[in-house]
């Protein structure tokens, strides 16, 4: 079986990388709590957008396993190395109060 054909490997792959993508739309100036609720959501949604784009929206062991495995691998990946490796950065780059000078 390849680790391509599995659905919770694919949630977990990209809930891996969903922390940079929430960087471009979260904001500095936001409270912790609405950051980490971003975050989350974000997360859920990579989630269930793997399962219903595999098919297994039927299967709700596999279901409720990817998105847990997106929201976990999210926040392990941001706080073990995205949060070191330039989120922040993006994150400010990304910043409202920035673009409004372009």
């Amino acid at each position: 079986m390849s680790i391509l054909n599995d659905t919770e490997a694919w949630g977990l792959l990209l809930g891996a990388v969903t922390p940079w993508a929430t960087a471009l739309i979260q904001q500095p100036t936001w409270s912790k709590s609405i950051r980490t609720l971003v975050g989350a959501l974000a997360s859920a949604a990579v989630g269930i957008i793997t399962v219903l784009a595999r098919g297994d929206i039927a299967h709700a062991q596999t279901a409720l396993t990817t998105v847990a495995l997106a929201i976990v691998a999210s926040k392990s990946f941001y706080d073990g190395l995205w949060q070191h490796t330039g989120a922040k950065a993006m994150e400010v780059a990304t910043a409202k109060d920035r673009r409004a000078g372009w």
